[in-house]
């Protein structure tokens, strides 16, 4: 008995989404928890961990710079929206109505720390004044540690765990800069699927592009809000592409090429925003979907088809 062509799809699918969910959990997961961190890094205690003594996850990320603490640190210092911004995907926070700010040159009034002082990440007055993290421990020079609250609560929840920056010489004129994520909320099934594939993801991407940021910055160069403008462009794209791909899927009765378009165009969403190089890369990556995507309509097959029906009109 032939399997029915919808069937056939369907099932083809759910093998592709099961094989990437698959890779990401078995090796884009695990390397996005520690980017940058060594193995030692990833296993010490650092500042903050006391105050989540039974944690139920946690990430490590650190980045070398080619800077003394002493030149990173104020940088570091004026984070925070109501700061000097997070040195991110400003671009991304703005959407969501973050009102960042992002600045390029160290901020003399905006350095300090005190007892009960807050990380802003959205405006004060709005989210109803929940979009902070409080101060939990601070060592001028060397430490910025913030309290965190579970996903989706108000501001005067208790805390379930900590952000940490810690900032460690590394010879005379480096640095590595570590950032740990920590807590011990437990939890439901779907908040545990939303968080793995949704908001670790997400964090990573910020808190990655917030670290390389800080990098070139404390080193003497500059970042450009545009070239990341253009690479979240060439995102989105991707992901227009793929799903631009699924429905071409379920429209062709030759669907075999156009799902392949669509997991190429998964896969390259998960490089570019992970890996994040530079949006000249991404272009290429994207043009080579759209030939690709373009190819499959305009290729050999009917090609074929267009040369045969010239034949045929000849030969009559």
């Amino acid at each position: 008995m032939r399997i029915p062509i919808g069937i056939r799809k369907l099932l083809t699918a759910v093998v592709a989404v099961a094989a990437l969910f698959a890779a990401y959990f078995a090796f884009a997961r695990p390397w996005m928890l520690h980017w940058g961190a060594t193995a030692f890094e990833a296993r010490a205690v650092l500042p903050g961990d006391e105050r989540v003594p039974y944690a139920t996850s946690a990430s490590t990320r650190a980045v070398t710079i080619a800077a003394p603490p002493a030149r990173v640190w104020p940088w570091l210092a004026q984070l925070g929206q109501d700061r000097g911004g997070f040195y991110s995907y400003d671009v991304l926070e703005n959407a969501v109505g973050s009102d960042m700010p992002r600045a390029t040159t160290i901020l003399r009034n905006r350095q300090q720390w005190k007892p009960g002082d807050k990380l802003w990440m959205y405006p004060p007055g709005k989210a109803r004044g929940a979009g902070n993290a409080p101060l939990v421990r601070y060592e001028p020079g060397r430490v910025l540690v913030f309290g965190t609250r579970p996903l989706g609560s108000v501001s005067t929840a208790p805390e379930a765990g900590v952000w940490s920056l810690v900032l460690q010489p590394l010879g005379r004129d480096s640095s590595r800069l570590i950032a740990r994520g920590i807590t011990s909320q437990r939890l439901s099934p779907g908040m545990a699927a939303f968080n793995a594939m949704l908001f670790e993801p997400m964090h990573f991407v910020m808190e990655r592009r917030m670290l390389l940021n800080i990098k070139a910055l404390a080193e003497g160069r500059t970042t450009s809000a545009w070239a990341e403008l253009a690479e979240v462009c060439m995102w989105a794209l991707a992901m227009f592409l793929m799903l631009f791909a699924l429905v071409e899927v379920w429209r062709r009765r030759r669907w075999i090429a156009p799902l392949l378009v669509a997991a190429g165009a998964a896969g390259v969403f998960a490089v570019l925003t992970l890996t994040q190089p530079p949006w000249l890369v991404g272009a290429v990556f994207v043009g080579a979907l759209v030939l690709t995507l373009w190819w499959t309509e305009t290729g050999p097959p009917k090609l074929l088809r267009i040369r045969r029906r010239q034949e045929e009109s000849t030969i009559i």
